[in-house]
């Protein structure tokens, strides 16, 4: 790959790149309802996801280096809320959306290539994705070292660029689903936070044990196993669209992060913990 020499040059390059990406992906051609929307070009959405692992990078080593760390509590408080709100909003309106247009939970639902009724709500979806980085710029502030795992920001990052495609080549029909998921338990996990932000006890400043908190992982891999399961009954039946290597991507993906949310649950909620010694 040749190296630009201008910012004009890395626009066209990267372009380009989503231009292939979006080829292999949809080579039926249903794509060109979203394009031209904001942040639905490669450039935008590759830039700012570099971005975002030039901050994880550069932020840790910085805030690594003595810096004391920060915690913007008017800030956390409004992004908490407002993420409640949104997740509220996009589980609520996706789930009407499906009522009126007769989407079920079975694969194969008909696509409006003209007027898509997900179209508008897919596409907030997938910028709600740049609005999650704050997680992470939170936990760096806070040198919050442990939360900052692989986990984090693979999921973060790919999350972001799988709705990218998404927003191109997927964005009526079965996705209602994912939108219903993720947005049930991203509000659910946000108001999570929100409690323990209010629940801290003022000498350690530790938030207080949530009887719940596994319950949190436990949901996110019923949805991935639910995820998984409506991929494979799309590609079972080979409904028209989306094209067979979206979904097998999708499925792929899927079961990445549930076989790492997986772990996750394991090493923290069922391994015995190392007793400390003395």
């Amino acid at each position: 790959m040749m190296v630009p020499s201008s910012y004009d040059e890395y626009v066209v390059m990267v372009n380009d790149l989503g231009d292939s990406i979006l080829s292999w992906a949809d080579p039926d051609h249903y794509r060109g309802h979203t394009e031209g929307w904001e942040f639905t070009d490669f450039s935008t959405a590759f830039s700012i996801a570099v971005a975002y692992l030039l901050f994880v990078f550069v932020g840790s080593l910085i805030m690594s280096m003595g810096v004391p760390a920060i915690d913007p509590y008017p800030l956390k408080f409004v992004y908490n809320v407002s993420q409640i709100m949104l997740c509220a909003y996009m589980t609520i309106e996706a789930s009407l959306l499906a009522y009126r247009n007769g989407y079920t939970f079975w694969p194969c639902n008909d696509w409006d290539f003209e007027k898509p009724p997900l179209a508008k709500l897919l596409w907030l979806f997938y910028v709600s994705k740049i609005w999650d980085f704050w997680d992470t710029i939170f936990i760096v502030l806070g040198k919050k070292w442990r939360q900052l795992s692989f986990l984090h920001v693979y999921h973060h990052t790919t999350i972001f660029l799988f709705y990218w495609l998404n927003a191109h080549v997927n964005f009526d029909g079965d996705i209602f689903l994912t939108i219903v998921l993720n947005g049930f338990i991203h509000t659910v996990m946000y108001t999570y936070y929100f409690i323990c932000m209010h629940t801290k006890v003022p000498e350690t400043g530790k938030s207080l044990p949530i009887w719940w908190k596994s319950s949190l992982t436990s949901m996110q891999l019923v949805q991935f196993i639910t995820m998984m399961t409506q991929a494979i009954m799309i590609l079972y039946k080979g409904c028209a669209a989306p094209h067979s290597r979206v979904v097998t991507s999708y499925l792929v993906y899927i079961l990445s992060l549930f076989i790492l949310f997986a772990q996750f649950f394991v090493s923290s909620y069922l391994k015995p913990k190392k007793k400390k010694t003395a």
